[in-house]
């Protein structure tokens, strides 16, 4: 069994190959994926013929140069967002949110984008239930909220009894 490993040890390096390769797939950080960059270049070596300690040496120096130079690289590059473009919690200020219950600058509920949050209002206003509201920051898992906008319609026809 020795013998053949040592005559085969391309199929352990590409076996190692495939199975890093399964766990960048998992792990989708670009680690692994150097190992096995690292773990192919050492079963090239190893089907071109070159001795154990050679197989080691340019799959470590593969992988420690992938690693070191073109990860940080290839990260900068995956993870570049424009400016322009809002994410999570940046998005919300503007966005309508209903109070759950009376939303004072203490206390309270709200459901913004079908999500309930701990609520507090902004310059001392009271948001009953029932009441549109404005996200004005967001502070953590709280949402601070002003009173939207509204207009008071009367019917000058109306007549008050």
């Amino acid at each position: 069994m020795i013998e053949w490993f040592s005559e085969n040890l391309w199929a352990a390096w590409l076996g190692l190959t495939l199975v890093l390769l399964v766990l960048e797939l998992m792990m989708l950080d670009l680690l692994f994926l150097m190992l096995a960059a690292g773990t192919a270049s050492a079963t090239t070596v190893a089907l071109a013929g070159g001795p154990g300690w050679l197989q080691v040496v340019v799959g470590s120096a593969t992988a420690l140069l992938m690693l070191g130079a073109v990860r940080p690289i290839a990260l900068r590059h995956l993870r570049r967002t424009p400016e322009h473009q809002l994410t999570n919690v940046d998005r919300m200020a503007g966005m309508e949110a209903y109070p759950l219950e009376t939303v004072t600058e203490h206390e309270g509920l709200a459901e913004v984008d079908g999500d309930t949050w701990t609520a507090r209002t902004v310059a001392g206003a009271t948001i009953e239930p029932g009441m549109t509201a404005v996200v004005d920051s967001v502070d953590g898992a709280t949402v601070h909220l002003r009173p939207a906008a509204s207009i008071d319609w009367h019917d000058p026809d109306e007549r008050e009894a």
